[in-house]
């Protein structure tokens, strides 16, 4: 565990992604077996732009994490709210994403690591970065983050997460002003096959952000889409070193 503190510590690439993944559900392999333990930072994790909690990736993930030693109540899966109506803005979301924090961390007198995927890691950058959250996080992994804006976006931009997720938005200008908290681990992992954030390497930090701080790091992991970032092996067992 961490410590802080008196704390213990094209829209249609969308769809069809989401219909990869529900056959890749069925094929899930184990990425290694290890004794349950309570020495470790809780997880929550949180989805993106029009997805919920109840999509199959955040299934395999929680079994993943199983598989290397986390207990079930040590894991928490966020909805904020159906399938395909999680379109407002990360501002609102961010809002939710603050006070779970505040209750696993509470409840179990540790910081939490995050696992935020699209659109979920912008909600959890401004909760930490914005709301006062970082006294709650020990570390954030983010899987296909916009963090610089998406060209996507355009294709949703009547709605307020789209608009916010369009490169050089007010939402985007005011979130990477930058300055990152020096106390939360950074890891964003980056695909140059994710066909939703466009250019790739916008799912980066920007340097200004990434240099602010001593504890932030982009991951390339090649070859994979934006869906595949949140339920491939090879992309978790890339990231899973980086939990407390």
């Amino acid at each position: 565990m961490h410590q802080k503190g008196s704390r213990t510590v094209t829209r249609r690439g969308f769809l069809t992604g989401i219909g990869a993944a529900s056959v890749t559900a069925a094929s899930i392999t184990a990425v290694g077996s290890a004794t349950p333990t309570t020495d470790r930072s809780p997880v929550l994790m949180v989805h993106g732009f029009l997805d919920s909690g109840k999509t199959p990736w955040w299934d395999i993930t929680t079994h993943r994490l199983q598989e290397i030693g986390y207990t079930e109540d040590q894991l928490y899966v966020l909805s904020l709210g159906t399938l395909a109506t999680t379109v407002d803005s990360p501002t609102v979301y961010a809002e939710e994403v603050t006070t779970k924090l505040q209750s696993i961390s509470t409840g179990h007198d540790s910081d939490v690591d995050i696992i935020a995927h699209s659109m979920g890691g912008l909600d959890s950058r401004w909760a930490i970065e914005k709301m006062g959250a970082d006294q709650y996080v020990d570390s954030l992994i983010t899987l296909g983050t916009p963090h610089q804006g998406t060209y996507v976006a355009y294709l949703a931009y009547i709605t307020p997460g789209g608009r916010d997720m369009v490169p050089g938005s007010d939402f985007l200008q005011e979130l990477n002003d930058g300055q990152l908290t020096e106390s939360v681990d950074y890891t964003a992992l980056w695909s140059n096959f994710d066909e939703l954030i466009t250019p790739d390497e916008y799912a980066t930090l920007p340097d200004a952000e990434r240099e602010s701080v001593s504890t932030a790091q982009n991951v390339f992991v090649p070859y994979k889409g934006h869906i595949q970032l949140a339920l491939d092996e090879e992309v978790f067992e890339t990231y899973a070193p980086s939990l407390g």
